[in-house]
């Protein structure tokens, strides 16, 4: 009959129950395969009277199941109030943890019970104690957006800057659950807003990874910093640029960030160079295929502009230009914005970029122009347009259509130069017979 008993108590029938146990026909100490008393159940469901019932008979207040879970804390997890408040009035333990090392408070900050946190609190528990995965209850609130209980919190004593097992902070756990408000609550409690986790992710370059302008405004108007680099080589910025998110590299430039800030320097020729033969070869030149091959060299010199070209975002391109970027600006490798356009195959930039008069002349370290990496990768309609720019007559009133004709006369070596740059890309088959034809009455006819 004890089994019958537990069924009843699960079910709420208070009846059943009292007559069993006026009979003497029933253990209230019973468990079930899962080490369950009745008790368990009837807190489970918030069946105060039963509770009360069954204590009253006997059965072990603070009996843990086999997970090592009290009726308490199935109260707390079914956020049962009264009946937990009960319970603890009664004496029940409250240093119980899961097999998770989850404690109560844990388990009140993920639900949002303010009123039994406050007394659990008031009967010592302590606010900093940690999960297994040295997760503190604030962790717990930050994450299921409970901001009323991450202040109660942090006024009895819980550190606002403490950290997980993976480095992330209270911060970054509210950033992650997109949550200004939580964040706000943090930043006013003193939080750390340029921490960063074992990833070397801050919040503000996780909230460039949702795309994030709320919290995005909000860190940056805390001192958040947008050059602070991941080991993935991330930084806020250039996650924002190489993503066009324009709306957010804007209110980045408006911080008064330079459009023309660049990175450091790497001094590292042997790594540069073979950073220089990936361009050549690599098919996508986005961040999501960035070199990755075992070296030391960080994109020393690379701009705004560098990756919004080697991600193909016209977009931003436009937007670097019109802040006042420098179109013709070099990285360490010698390349231009036009050369990463051009060997990645992004014909509207490439077009673009030669409107506004990016100069095509312009070599790298491997005496390379714009036009050699779109000859290399077998971009036709690319090397054409850039050819178009690069003839004597193009350079002669620089912006102009390919069909204008410029006035100035070229001079012999001029001409000499610009045929025998049409017959390599003829040679190379990038031209055909007649494009080669039709080209060399251009110059000709100059």
């Amino acid at each position: 009959m004890s089994m019958s008993f537990i069924i009843a108590c699960e079910s709420g029938k208070r009846k059943i129950a009292e007559t069993l146990l006026a009979n003497n026909e029933v253990d209230v100490k019973y468990t079930d395969e899962k080490g369950r008393t009745a008790l368990h159940y009837a807190a489970h469901h918030g069946y105060l009277d039963l509770v009360k019932l069954l204590l009253d008979a006997g059965a072990v207040l603070d009996y843990e199941d086999h997970n090592g879970e009290t009726p308490f804390y199935f109260a707390c997890l079914q956020k049962q109030k009264q009946t937990a408040l009960s319970l603890l009035e009664r004496g029940a333990r409250t240093d119980i943890n899961d097999l998770q090392g989850n404690s109560l408070l844990h388990l009140a900050a993920r639900t949002g019970q303010k009123e039994v946190m406050e007394r659990l609190l008031q009967q010592g528990a302590q606010a900093d104690q940690e999960n297994n995965q040295a997760e503190t209850p604030l962790f717990i609130a930050a994450a299921f957006r409970n901001r009323d209980i991450a202040q109660l919190l942090i006024d009895n004593g819980a550190h606002v800057n403490t950290t997980n097992k993976t480095g992330d902070s209270p911060l970054i756990v509210a950033v992650r659950a997109k949550n200004p408000a939580m964040a706000t609550c943090l930043i006013s409690n003193h939080a750390d807003v340029n921490h960063t986790n074992h990833a070397g992710e801050s919040a503000l370059l996780i909230a460039c990874y949702d795309t994030n302008r709320a919290l995005t405004q909000l860190l940056l108007a805390h001192g958040a910093d947008v050059f602070t680099t991941s080991r993935e080589g991330l930084s806020p910025i250039w996650y924002a640029c190489a993503n066009n998110q324009k709306e957010i590299v804007s209110m980045f430039l408006d911080k008064g960030i330079d459009v023309n800030f660049s990175q450091p320097l790497s001094q590292d020729t042997a790594s540069m160079n073979s950073y220089l033969d990936w361009v050549e070869s690599a098919g996508n030149l986005s961040i999501t295929q960035a070199y990755s091959f075992n070296h030391t060299y960080s994109y020393g010199g690379e701009s705004l502009l560098h990756v919004a070209a080697k991600n193909g975002h016209l977009s931003m391109v436009k937007l670097l230009l019109e802040r006042g970027a420098n179109i013709n600006g070099q990285d360490e490798s010698g390349n231009t914005a036009l050369h990463y356009a051009s060997s990645a195959g992004k014909k509207d930039i490439v077009k673009y970029l030669l409107e506004q008069q990016a100069d095509v002349s312009i070599v790298n370290t491997k005496e390379q122009k714009a036009i050699d990496y779109a000859s290399i990768k077998g971009f036709n309609e690319i090397a054409a347009l850039l050819l178009s720019y690069h003839s004597p007559a193009a350079k002669a009133t620089p912006g102009a259509a390919p069909s204008q004709t410029a006035p100035a006369q070229p001079g012999v070596a001029d001409i000499k130069k610009a045929l025998l740059d049409l017959k390599e890309l003829l040679d190379a088959g990038i031209l055909s017979q007649e494009e080669f034809d039709a080209q060399k009455a251009k110059v000709l006819n100059a």
